[in-house]
């Protein structure tokens, strides 16, 4: 017998909507198809509440909203919140209304070395998780019960864990820190789609490209983006960001080249996509420089040399109170949010907030060392 229930008609909904309002917490998660498809959205959404597990199905055809509105009134257990609560409001709107309790977080917070939802389970409960779903297209239908139980397994311990690592936040008195990365995920994860953004097209590792290669980048994500368009498929399905790299820094160097004399991945375009592949190279070989795109001011400002002594000085610091509360460094400061600060020489909570990007725990733990690298 299934250790949960399906719902998957708005009868169904209704009921579990009514359960729902009895409910002060809810263990929740979500399951989507970024894996399969360039228009992702939330397959499944797996609630577990009052000692129930329940799997929403909201491709069936029917409304959620009434649901959605009382569950984001709920105090809501995530194992890792940043990604369900961005495909969430990508697919509905969805915002939280209540606070969020992140485990995964919480174990960062706490200094698991593992703080994934399976080293959690077996930490606290002692049963190993299968992880052979993960890479499921969760959009097809019908799911067999298999996954779906793969599915319920997600949401149906993170009551407990909750209780478990509040205790210990509790004992270490970091409540409050845990409470803030909280806080800071919810914000973080209702800002605007990188894929909306306008310059969306600086994809990771082109930050230090040069103008001539940035503007074969430019072009190559436009074609890639309408590639994975056409064909609903994920962007990297079409070229990894790492290939994209590769090529635009091999075409920039031998415009002169054909294309089959390039990189070896790209023997797998032919025909009409290799066509398209070529026009995008050769609309970036004619653009003239005043239009070539330029590094990001803040990326500039990034990569500006800080005073190399003074930020390992800082580093050193922060690792000596990191192992002292033992958590991981760069959860306690990054490298980048130092360099900032090196770079900045702020001399408030406030302003190393401002400028680094830190929590208020964190700033807090990292003033005395930034006083001493002011003084």
């Amino acid at each position: 017998m299934a250790g949960y229930t399906c719902v998957d008609n708005a009868q169904d909904l209704a009921r579990l909507t009514q359960r729902l309002h009895a409910a002060a917490r809810v263990g929740m998660d979500t399951e989507a198809d970024s894996l399969h498809h360039y228009y992702e959205k939330v397959c499944l959404i797996q609630l577990s509440f009052l000692g129930a597990n329940y799997i929403v199905d909201p491709l069936g055809g029917f409304s959620l909203s009434e649901f959605l509105e009382v569950l984001s009134q709920k105090e809501m257990i995530f194992q890792g919140a940043d990604y369900d609560l961005r495909i969430l409001k990508k697919s509905f709107g969805f915002r939280p209304k209540a606070p969020i309790f992140d485990t995964m977080l919480a174990a960062q917070v706490l200094g698991y070395e593992k703080i994934g939802l399976a080293a959690l389970v077996e930490r606290f409960f002692g049963v190993f998780m299968s992880k052979a779903g993960q890479k499921s297209d969760w959009s097809k239908r019908p799911l067999p019960a298999r996954l779906l139980a793969y599915a319920s397994d997600d949401t149906k311990y993170l009551e407990t864990i909750a209780d478990a690592l509040t205790e210990n936040l509790q004992k270490l008195n970091r409540i409050t820190w845990h409470r803030e990365c909280c806080e800071r995920v919810v914000k973080t994860s209702g800002l605007a789609d990188r894929s909306e953004e306008k310059e969306a097209w600086r994809v990771k590792g082109s930050s230090l490209l040069s103008p001539r290669e940035l503007v074969f980048v430019r072009e190559l994500w436009k074609w890639r983006d309408e590639e994975a368009r056409k064909k609903d498929r994920p962007a990297f399905h079409i070229l990894k960001n790492e290939e994209l790299i590769e090529l635009a820094g091999w075409q920039a160097r031998n415009q002169k080249s054909p294309l089959h004399q390039g990189p070896s991945f790209l023997k797998r375009f032919t025909g009409e996509n290799l066509a398209r592949l070529e026009n995008a190279v050769r609309s970036a070989k004619n653009i003239p420089p005043a239009e070539w795109p330029l590094p990001r001011e803040r990326t500039r400002r990034a990569y500006e040399q800080p005073d190399q002594e003074k930020l390992e000085s800082l580093l050193a610091a922060c690792g000596t109170l990191a192992k002292k509360l033992e958590i991981e460094p760069s959860f306690l400061a990054s490298r980048g949010a130092l360099t900032a600060v090196v770079q900045h020489r702020p001399r408030s909570i406030e302003k190393v907030m401002e400028v680094s990007g830190m929590m208020r725990w964190q700033a807090e733990l990292m003033m005395p060392a930034i006083h001493g690298l002011n003084g």
